[in-house]
Formats: structure tokens, C-alpha cells, sequence
């Protein structure tokens, strides 16, 4: 998923407890996901700074339907949001700008996430090609890689 300029962001390595509990998330995101789920994409930014302290998550499913691919939303199941907040809130306030973005991109057999420093710009109301629109347009994005997922 694309991102900020590589020079504008660090990649923040995770300890192996920290990895454990992305490898959770991802488990009970793909537990919660509706019936023929192909792919869960999240954003979700996080600040511990005194001026904007928060999180904001964007987050959207592809599922394999009858009449082809289509997105929906996806919330953070409810067993898992203090998880996921209590993770993002520990990786923020470890970071020299207190700012992390966490970007999971989840498959039936696989995921990927990164944890990098970064401005938090959804948290000030942008929504533009670096943040939101990679996750909201997905489908539409990378509709040909998705349709070779499903054969």
C-alpha cells in the first residue's frame, strides 16, 4: 500500500512480543471477516503527542460475491480494540515524533504490516493520495491482482 516518501518515513522494527500481537490482530481480523473475504486493508494512525493525541483507523474488506469483487467497510472486531489501541499507543509513544502509522494488509493464507513514523494526517483531516484514497479505493486500485487471487 503506498505510503509517504520513503525519506519521510522510518520503518520501526517491532519487538518479537509486539510482532505476536500483530500476528493476534491479523488472526481475529481474518476471524471476523464476512463470508468470502479476500483481502482486509487498514490504515490506522496514531498519535501520543499532547497536542493531538488519538487514532483514526481507515479500513476496508474485499469479498469474493456472486455478482464479482466488491469493498465494504471493516471495523476493528470488539475483542480486539483494546489490543489493537493498547499496541498502537505503546509503538507511538516509543517514537521520537510520537506519531505511527500501522498499515496491515491481510490475506486468507498471509499478511503483511508495517509500523512506521509518520505524519499523522487523517488525525488532521487529510484525505488525499497518501492516505486515505489507497484504502478506500482498493478495489479500484488493484482490481487485477485481486481477480488472479480469486482464479
Amino acid at each position: 500500500m503506498p505510503s509517504h516518501e520513503a525519506d519521510a518515513a522510518t520503518v520501526v522494527d517491532l519487538s518479537p512480543e509486539q510482532a505476536a500481537v500483530v500476528a493476534k490482530i491479523a488472526t481475529g481480523y481474518g476471524a471476523a471477516a464476512p463470508r468470502g473475504w479476500l483481502r482486509i486493508v487498514s490504515r490506522t494512525e496514531c498519535t501520543t503527542s499532547n497536542e493531538s493525541a488519538g487514532r483514526v483507523a481507515v479500513q476496508v474488506v474485499v469479498v469474493e460475491t456472486p455478482n464479482g469483487l466488491e469493498q465494504d467497510y471493516f471495523r476493528t472486531p470488539r475483542d480486539l480494540y483494546f489490543v489493537v489501541a493498547d499496541l498502537l499507543d505503546e509503538l507511538a509513544a516509543a517514537s521520537p515524533t510520537q506519531t505511527i502509522v500501522f498499515d496491515l494488509v491481510l490475506d486468507r493464507d498471509r499478511y503483511s504490516a508495517t509500523v512506521t513514523n509518520e505524519e499523522v494526517d487523517l488525525l488532521d483531516g487529510m484525505r488525499d493520495e497518501t492516505t486515505w484514497k489507497p484504502v478506500h479505493q482498493y478495489l479500484e486500485r488493484n482490481r487485477e491482482e485481486l481477480e488472479r487471487l480469486v482464479g
